[in-house]
């Protein structure tokens, strides 16, 4: 998952090429963790233990474990979110995300026909903020929608269940697992920075053709190893434009997770919110990777080091996503940034001219928090797609349509 201030803000990136550069490692070396220290904690001792019964194991495999591992993982066990925790996201900052969201799941269900009942599911919920403020803007500016809804949560922590109930208190919500267990699916699907959280395959061109990064341990110390691919296909996965030395992530697993998606939803739309890029833009970074670690709200020095303690991602190659969901019989409906779908949705639309000093700082609270959403070099530059299944693609608010005709009346 992104975050303001962290892995959201474009200043780490600038840092994260540099520290990327100094990850390159000559073909068939296995570098040790930067960490002066060998791997501390229980997760990391049984990362260490099954390397050495069974080998080394694919960057990938790595990351799963490191963050879903059932009793140490990242986000089953750790994971904090908002200002006081690891990270911030774009519903941390308040109710104006969720409300300007509002607005798009709200043209969608209009171009759905207005059914009587729907469903509105959100992947990887977090704390539940997001659902909560689009569910609250959906009472006050679509009742009619609102009151046919069938809210749901897809979620794999019992941690991040827990803080979700809370935020939805009182509210006649579904959870599951999958995305399966709730299907059929009629409605809207949206996700806020899921798809970075799944686990990458780490691929590298060297002189000796595309290489793959594993994991290994070399006197306690987790070190990365450069083998020939784990699966023959992903060979093919590296584009020809990455330079010797250069490396690759791709993610056959978040690319199943939009299929699982596409084949819960029987009519309706997906929306996926995410930082990344296309295959050009990614590759501008001239193939150093996008793997990091994240704590704090601070980079971490060594992605390898204390697995479970902080979290893992890599930007999202939406070539990829878009070529899975095509191929699961989804159409896309647009693209765009965060910041161009925000201010189509009227995210800057004047509100009441504050009367009082505290009705007047509240605004300038809400004035900051737009900016960092809207953010060309932030948040801001997050990517926004939209995939359609047997519902009309044309005429999207949030890709720059003019509203629906029904919605006029409607911020």
């Amino acid at each position: 998952m992104g975050r303001v201030g962290s892995r959201a803000d474009r200043r780490v990136d600038r840092d994260l090429a540099a520290h990327d550069a100094a990850r390159q490692l000559p073909p068939g070396e296995a570098t040790p963790s930067r960490m002066s220290n060998p791997p501390v904690g229980n997760l990391a001792e049984r990362v260490v233990a099954r390397i050495r019964t069974r080998g080394p194991i694919t960057f990938a495999d790595f990351m799963e474990t490191a963050l879903f591992d059932p009793e140490d993982g990242y986000y089953t066990t750790r994971a904090s979110l908002g200002f006081e925790g690891d990270f911030v996201t774009s519903p941390d900052l308040g109710p104006a995300f969720g409300r300007s969201l509002a607005r798009g799941v709200a043209d969608l269900w209009l171009l759905m026909g207005k059914p009587a009942t729907w469903d509105l599911v959100e992947a990887g919920a977090g704390r539940g903020i997001l659902m909560r403020d689009l569910l609250g803007a959906l009472e006050r500016e679509r009742a009619d929608a609102a009151r046919g809804a069938r809210p749901a949560i897809v979620e794999v922590s019992p941690r991040m269940r827990a803080q979700q109930s809370l935020a939805l208190e009182g509210r006649d919500l579904r959870w599951a697992s999958v995305a399966r267990s709730l299907a059929p699916i009629n409605g809207v699907v949206f996700a806020n920075e899921v798809l970075d959280a799944f686990p990458v395959h780490v691929l590298t061109r060297t002189a000796e053709g595309v290489r793959e990064v594993f994991v290994g341990e070399d006197n306690g110390q987790l070190v990365e190893i450069i083998r020939p691919p784990s699966t023959a296909d992903l060979r093919w996965r590296i584009p020809e434009s990455v330079p010797l030395g250069g490396r690759w992530e791709t993610s056959p697993a978040a690319e199943g997770w939009v299929a699982s998606l596409a084949a819960a939803l029987v009519s309706g739309y997906i929306v996926l919110i995410d930082y990344g890029g296309d295959e050009a833009e990614l590759l501008t970074r001239q193939g150093a990777g996008t793997v990091r670690g994240v704590a704090q709200h601070r980079l971490i020095a060594d992605p390898l080091a204390e697995p479970g303690r902080h979290d893992l991602t890599a930007s999202v190659d939406f070539t990829a996503i878009r070529r899975a969901a095509e191929g699961a019989g989804l159409q896309l409906v647009g693209a765009s940034t965060q910041r161009e779908v925000l201010v189509a949705l009227g995210i800057r639309e004047a509100t009441a001219r504050p009367a009082t000093p505290i009705e007047q700082l509240r605004a300038a609270s809400r004035r900051s928090a737009i900016d960092a959403l809207l953010d060309p070099n932030g948040l801001g530059a997050f990517k926004v797609v939209c995939f359609a299944k047997g519902a009309t693609s044309e005429g999207l608010r949030m890709f720059g349509a003019p509203r629906p005709e029904s919605a006029a009346r409607y911020p």
